[in-house]
């Protein structure tokens, strides 16, 4: 009984077809006249050597196109039997589910793009923590003044860069062309900037760059050395450590006038500047203070600069206290 049923349907189909084929035959053979006749007429109508004007006779082109158009469309969603849809089986409902995730077809949940993430904290002062070696600082640089130089003479640190020279003070940091960069000698912050760039910076300044200097003067020289330092390493940590105590009387014998209570006063300005920076302090003042403030006799041997041990002690304490 399905297949008579069906064969009525298909003669229907069939005979719409024709019926749409003759019509659409009659329709593009008249458009197909009006075009060749208006373009004969405009043929004559424009003078030779003009732009001629063929809208209109594009126009029926058109209008044949759209019923073709139109037929195929409906010859295409005609189904070939109207029974199809009845007698298939359902469609799966696990079929439409859409799988978000990863290639494998399991859900992995929400993607890593969506997820916050934490901003990296930066600054303040750094705890003790695990001993590092030398060699989780061979992506870190070292700056500063004589300090510095001295450390890299001695050989602390040998998997690191160092940027520093002797002669240079805080009165000279940002203006005495001291280093070779590119084939000429520019300024401490430049060199550090040519070097590329590096996953921790420390900046240690000795009191030796305060000696003849007031704390107003030191202190705004400080600070505009460091932003151009932050600025030559603008993805870098950068660690700070205050302004080491000093012996005064051995200091004062070798003409140096520096004091520990300025340099307490100095520290202060330099602590604050780290915290509103977002730069690591290394908090090691008093690791190398006697009871009565000062830098043991032994410890140094101008009263200022450092002994090979007392270098040491700067050297564990970096070691313990690496925040990143």
């Amino acid at each position: 009984m399905f297949r008579k049923k069906g064969a009525i349907v298909r003669t229907k189909r069939y005979g719409k077809l024709v019926r749409l084929s003759v019509i659409f035959a009659a329709v593009a053979i008249s458009a197909g006249l009006i075009a060749y006749g208006w373009q004969e007429y405009e043929e004559k109508k424009y003078p030779e050597g003009t732009e001629k004007d063929y809208s209109l006779p594009n126009a029926f082109l058109d209008f044949a196109r759209l019923i073709n158009d139109f037929i195929n469309q409906n010859v295409e969603e005609d189904p070939e039997n109207p029974f199809d849809n009845e007698t298939s089986e359902p469609e799966d409902e696990e079929d439409n589910i859409i799988i978000v995730g990863s290639s494998d077809g399991e859900n992995s949940g929400p993607s890593s793009e969506d997820e916050p993430v934490e901003p990296e904290i930066r600054g303040g002062i750094v705890p003790e923590g695990k001993k590092a070696e030398p060699f989780d600082f061979r992506r870190t640089l070292f700056v500063g003044d004589y300090f510095i130089y001295q450390a890299e003479n001695i050989g602390f640190f040998e998997y690191s860069d160092y940027a520093s020279v002797t002669g240079l003070d805080m009165n000279t940091m940002l203006t005495k062309k001291m280093l070779r960069a590119e084939e000429e000698n520019v300024i401490l912050s430049d060199y550090v900037a040519s070097l590329g760039e590096y996953e921790a910076v420390y900046v240690s300044i000795s009191a030796e760059s305060i000696s003849w200097m007031d704390v107003p003067t030191f202190v705004k020289k400080y600070t505009a050395f460091m932003d151009s330092i932050i600025a030559a390493q603008p993805n870098a940590h950068i660690y700070i450590h205050p302004v080491l105590p000093i012996n005064e009387e051995k200091a004062e014998k070798r003409g140096y006038s520096v004091t520990n209570e300025k340099i307490e006063t100095i520290n202060e300005y330099i602590i604050a500047y780290a915290e509103e920076n977002s730069i690591w302090i290394l908090d090691m003042a008093n690791a190398f203070k006697e009871k009565n403030g000062y830098l043991p006799a032994d410890f140094t041997t101008n009263g200022i600069r450092f002994e090979k041990t007392t270098y040491e002690i700067w050297v564990d304490y970096i070691l313990k206290h690496k925040a990143h």
